[in-house]
């Protein structure tokens, strides 16, 4: 389980051996052992003692400290002991400005747009009349994900066509998102005005859903790198322009975005109804979700996530194929060493 304290004045501290959350409002205490821990993650507002940030760290439970209003991972308590990690962050930095590393994310997100095609496809048993229109759509997807996929490393490879290459790439992917989100723009009218993807802030109550569901799915990435010895700070799309941010988890990250959208279609009628899910930002110049909203989107994330979906051939929870492949990412650096 993860232990997620989100309430102000909750304090994590160490009782009989066994993690202690107390919380301010109530007084109340709940312990749990260790060996039931994965994770722990921290909102603003709370705390932790030195002691359950040691037993953390030596039992290899990662500790996250989360945006309350994305869910978004801002940084990390880890053990300074040296591990495979450090092999891997090597294979990584290679990686990231190999030709492999391009083919890799040309790969990666062409499973992202055919997992945006299958999203679509979902919806369309709903929506039979725009049958016509989608198929138009999907075409066009096919075509951008056989592009990103085929890529092939030229003999000539260098630092300026990594680069190149990079910006095409992003450019394939954002025209498959304009496509896939325009199509999803469709789908919603009547329920909830969108107008296309935005990030954060969002100025509506959709592209606020998807900010806390996507965030829900940064952190379930970002410790399937950690509990597999990948360092979410080394990326290989994303490094260019985003500095010091898990550049990593933004790369690998890409092809379960749609499980989001999925859950965020299934949500947003329900919770348009309600004026009380969301929640101006305290400069009013953004939208979030609100404390009841966040507990339906968790549940409903939640339980998806913990359902089965056909991989490689076998029924598999989501939650764990997300560990798996990121398992498989890090033998596939390590088979490079």
């Amino acid at each position: 389980m993860q232990l997620y304290l989100d309430s102000f004045g909750a304090f994590l501290s160490v009782k009989n051996g066994q993690f202690n959350i107390r919380l301010n409002a109530t007084g109340d205490t709940h312990l749990f052992a260790v060996r039931t821990v994965a994770a722990i993650l921290l909102t603003k507002g709370t705390a932790m003692s030195t002691d359950a940030a040691l037993l953390a760290v030596e039992n290899d439970i990662p500790v996250l400290l989360i945006d309350a209003n994305t869910h978004y991972p801002l940084g990390q308590v880890s053990s300074g002991k040296p591990g495979s990690i450090a092999t891997i962050r090597r294979r990584q930095l290679e990686f990231s400005r190999a030709g492999e590393g391009t083919a890799w994310i040309g790969r990666i997100l062409a499973t992202k747009i055919k997992a945006q095609m299958a999203h679509l496809e979902f919806c369309a048993l709903q929506h039979t009349a725009l049958r016509a229109d989608l198929d138009i759509t999907l075409r066009m997807l096919v075509n951008l994900a056989n592009r990103l996929s085929d890529w092939t490393v030229p003999p000539d490879w260098n630092e300026t066509t990594r680069q190149k290459t990079a910006e095409s790439f992003r450019g394939q992917e954002g025209t498959a998102s304009r496509l896939y989100f325009d199509t999803l723009g469709t789908l919603l009218e009547g329920v909830v005005d969108f107008e296309g993807r935005g990030k954060r802030p969002a100025y509506d109550p959709f592209n606020a859903l998807l900010n806390y569901l996507y965030g829900m799915l940064y952190t379930q990435v970002h410790l399937a790198l950690l509990k597999n010895g990948i360092d979410p700070y080394i990326g290989v799309l994303h490094t260019d322009r985003y500095g010091g941010a898990p550049v990593m988890t933004f790369d690998f990250i890409e092809p379960y975005r749609p499980w989001a959208d999925r859950v965020a279609m299934s949500l947003i009628a329900e919770l348009v109804k309600d004026d009380q899910h969301f929640m101006p930002d305290e400069e009013g110049h953004g939208l979030w979700l609100s404390r009841s909203g966040k507990g339906t989107v968790i549940d409903a994330m939640l339980k998806f996530m913990g359902a089965t979906d056909l991989y490689h051939g076998k029924q598999t929870k989501r939650s764990v194929q997300i560990d798996l492949d990121a398992r498989s990412f890090a033998a596939e650096l390590m088979r490079g060493s």
